[in-house]
Formats: structure tokens, sequence, C-alpha cells
């Protein structure tokens, strides 16, 4: 009976050195009574972990967003940190769209298109411009050739709107005519090139990923 009281004590050392090893690691100098005294320390201990943690044992970080150079580089740098789903050159293909789809829209008069571009203060204004023309009997015919140039100038954030404005330039040849088709200004067979600034906005908390027109200013 002594004899297997013995060996069964000689097993449990031996399991519990190698546990102890396989935690711990190789020695670097400190006994094995440190080793386990630091390791009796750490399970009991109830201070949080540092904040310099190694990724793997902490919650996965969040996304960090790029920072941007140029004069909008600082604007559109807030504006990724606050929309971590916002991309420069994903906005700036959209405003191309928007930019012919609003030139096309407003000369057809389509004000249900508009409606979903625009914000409410150019689309008052663009309604009001569609209605004198409406009301005189009035076409414009506007044939699109070609955007030169479509570049962000400057960007911003404040509170939770952003704002980006784009120059654009675009060659186009407009006409209006009368009630009888005949021409009253501009020349489809001359192109004109077009240059304004655009100002685009949009909440960025907002659930809705369309930005909207705010305001446009000739150069």
């Amino acid at each position: 009976m002594q004899i297997l009281q013995i060996l069964f004590f000689a097993a449990l050392a031996v399991f519990l050195g190698v546990r102890l090893y396989m935690t711990l690691g190789k020695s670097t100098g400190r006994t094995p009574e440190e080793h386990a005294r630091e390791a009796k320390q750490s399970k009991s201990s109830s201070e949080p972990a540092p904040v310099s943690q190694p990724a793997s044992q902490s919650a996965a970080p969040e996304a960090i967003a790029a920072h941007y150079a140029g004069p909008a580089g600082p604007g559109l740098t807030d504006i990724a940190e606050a929309d971590q789903s916002f991309d420069p050159e994903t906005f700036i293909q959209g405003a191309r769209q928007a930019y012919r789809m609003v030139v096309e829209a407003y000369a057809k008069g389509d004000r249900e298109t508009l409606s979903t571009l625009l914000g409410p203060r150019v689309y008052d204004a663009y309604d009001r411009a569609i209605s004198e023309r409406e009301e005189k009997g009035q076409t414009q015919i506007t044939e699109f050739e070609r955007l030169r140039e479509a570049r962000i100038d400057e960007a911003s954030l404040n509170d939770n709107r952003a704002r980006i404005k784009v120059a654009f330039a675009a060659e186009l040849a407009t006409e209006t005519r009368d009630a009888e088709g005949e021409r009253l200004s501009g020349d489809l067979s001359r192109l004109k090139t077009v240059s304004e600034v655009w100002s685009f906005e949009r909440d960025v908390t907002s659930s809705d990923p369309n930005w909207k027109l705010a305001g446009v200013k000739p150069v």
C-alpha cells in the first residue's frame, strides 16, 4: 500500500511538472517556485489588460480610415473617419454620373429624377426655372458631348454633415426653342465648355448612402 502511494505521488509530481512547463515555457534563470508564484498571481489578478495588448488577446480593432493628401485631404480624412464606407474614388465616379443625369433631367424637365439627386434648395431653383419654361411653352434641348474634368476641390465635416465640392468642366451644346420650335437662344451646332463647382452633401449618420447636390457655382 505504501509503495502504491509513493508511485501515485511521484506520477502526480511528474504530471504537474509537465503542465507547469507547458504553461510557462522554459526557465529563464528563475526558480520553479518563482514561476509558480507568478502563474498564481496572474490568475488571481483582476487588473484590466494593458491598452497595448496584442490584437489576438483583445476584441478585433475597428477599421482605420485612410488619410488623404492634397488641399481637400484633411476634410476627406474626417469624412472617412466618420463613415468608414466612404471612398473618394467611388464618390467621384458617382459625382460624374450625377452631373450628366442632372444636366439632362433639367433640360427635359424631369422633376422625378431631379428630386432624387438635388437638395431642397437646389431643387426649388430648378423647379422654378422649369415651370417658367413650361408657362412660356418653351423647351430646352441639351446634347452632352463629354465631361472633361471632375476634381474634388474641397471637403469638410461639420457635426454629421459632410460636404464635398467638385469642380466640373463639361463640353455640351444647348438650345432653347419656343412653342413653334423656333430657336430662341443657344445653338446645338456649337459646343460650349461649361465650368462649375458643385457642392454635394450627406449626413454621415444616415442609412441613406446617397449624396445630394446642395449648391452650384459657375466658375
